[in-house]
């Protein structure tokens, strides 16, 4: 009996934890969500590839300026070379510098440029796509861990509440085997019953400990930090899921959800980089225009005076404009490699697309099947808990005017406390798959 009397000291003490953090602040479950999109790694890794994808696209858009580029030189000549004055062989040490000025602009390339910058485009929004797959997945685990600790926690205070009860039933056990209105092989199987719950009662703490170490991970939260949720989570479903078809919620995951979005941007810029490959076959034609000049030591006038800088960059400047014509002929056949390439590229983004299409598809029918699934589930174990409870309470008149033994009224109060579980973890399914069904037709993992 002193055993018994030290572990239920040492568990009152123990799990005390829940009037002590009533004080803390409560996370709800839009605040985790919030929390580990700004603290998350995979949504930062993906937020910094939009911002690459970012300055390609503008990059593409800045390829359709012209070119300008500024070219100088500085020469120090020694022994036999050409003078730039005369164009004649001189021996004489001289220095010289020239300056220059060129820009070019494509006014044709096969729309290479233009297709870029729409692939470009594309390849963004794609990113952008992905950014949000990743938040979603990131909700996801947060919200499948939060409901976790609500289950595991549920299952401590239904633990909690049968370990209380079979203490009860020990003291008042106790009290009529003292009398002698009761055999000793009663208080020895209430002992045993008392020593299974406090069993249970720890496993269940440990499995809520660890639940909540679980959803710190995932919220990627300093494993110190106190971690106290929100147990009220109620139904963000409004309306009847019932009176929907399969086909009425693909039609509207298909524009809300993500992964359509991606696998059809991808596409599209796939198409984009074949019709790029193609251009790269056709002529080309720019056009160019320049300036440059020099100075020399060698440029002097006729009292053998070097000419002055500013006068020779005058006298020497030289302005051009030009069209240029570049038609590809042969290009060890790189240009065909590349169109190949881009080819097989945008058949495997179709399959890509039409694969995310049919999963989509799976989805949504396995959302309403499991929903449909865990709420008769649901309501099956209400009824099996009103008859439970029904059951114990009249095994417990029973066993005060001795009908029935102390092994049959375990038996009762068991299958009462199995009834709680099944009510408690069914019910957090119904919330948990209605809560997908809303994303499927909303796109929003939030509450609100």
């Amino acid at each position: 009996m002193q055993w018994l009397r030290i572990i239920l000291f040492c568990l009152s003490w123990a799990f005390t934890f829940d009037e002590i953090v009533v004080a803390q602040k409560v996370w709800t479950i839009d605040r985790c969500i919030n929390y580990a999109w700004e603290n998350n790694f995979s949504v930062h890794t993906q937020e910094l590839g939009v911002k690459i994808q970012k300055t390609d696209f503008r990059q593409a858009k800045n390829d359709l300026l012209p070119t300008l580029s500024f070219q100088s030189s500085f020469n120090q000549n020694y022994g036999r070379s050409i003078d730039p004055t005369t164009n004649s062989y001189i021996d004489v040490k001289f220095f010289n510098n020239g300056y220059g000025l060129t820009s070019s602009v494509d006014l044709l390339n096969g729309f290479v440029k233009l297709n870029t910058i729409d692939m470009q485009r594309f390849n963004l929004d794609a990113e952008k796509s992905k950014l949000q797959q990743v938040r979603n997945e990131v909700a996801f685990s947060v919200i499948n861990s939060y409901f976790n600790v609500l289950l595991q926690q549920g299952l401590f205070e239904i633990a909690r509440e049968n370990f209380k009860l079979s203490s009860d039933q020990l003291d008042y056990t106790t009290k009529f085997v003292e009398i002698g209105r009761k055999p000793g092989t009663d208080l020895l199987e209430t002992e045993a019953n008392l020593a299974a719950d406090s069993s249970l009662l720890v496993q269940s703490y440990n499995l809520l400990d660890q639940a909540i170490l679980g959803l710190k991970y995932q919220m990627n939260i300093p494993l110190t930090d106190s971690l106290t949720i929100d147990t009220l989570v109620p139904s963000v479903f409004s309306g009847s899921i019932d009176t929907l078809s399969m086909e009425e919620i693909f039609s509207v995951a298909s524009n809300a959800l993500p992964d359509l979005a991606f696998a059809r941007h991808h596409l599209m810029a796939a198409k984009k980089a074949v019709q790029v490959s193609k251009g790269a076959f056709s002529p080309r034609v720019g056009f160019y225009a320049g300036w440059n000049s020099q100075y020399t030591e060698t440029n002097r006038n006729l009292a053998n005076q070097i000419i002055p800088f500013s006068d020779q960059i005058s006298n020497n400047s030289n302005e051009y404009l030009s069209l240029g014509l570049d038609i590809p002929i042969f290009s060890r056949f790189s240009k065909n490699t590349t169109l190949s390439r881009s080819k097989l590229q945008y058949q495997q983004a179709k399959v890509m697309y039409n694969d995310v299409a049919y999963k989509l598809m799976m989805g949504v029918e396995k959302s309403i099947t499991e929903w449909r699934a865990a709420r008769a589930e649901y309501e099956s174990s209400l009824s099996q808990l009103a008859r439970s409870r029904k059951a114990y309470e009249a095994a417990e008149k029973k066993l005060d005017k001795g009908l029935i033994n102390i092994i049959e009224f375990y038996i009762q109060k068991n299958k009462w406390f199995r009834a709680k579980t099944e009510v408690l973890r069914t019910g957090l399914q119904v919330l948990l798959k209605e809560r997908y069904i809303r994303f499927l037709m909303t796109g929003s993992l939030l509450s609100t």
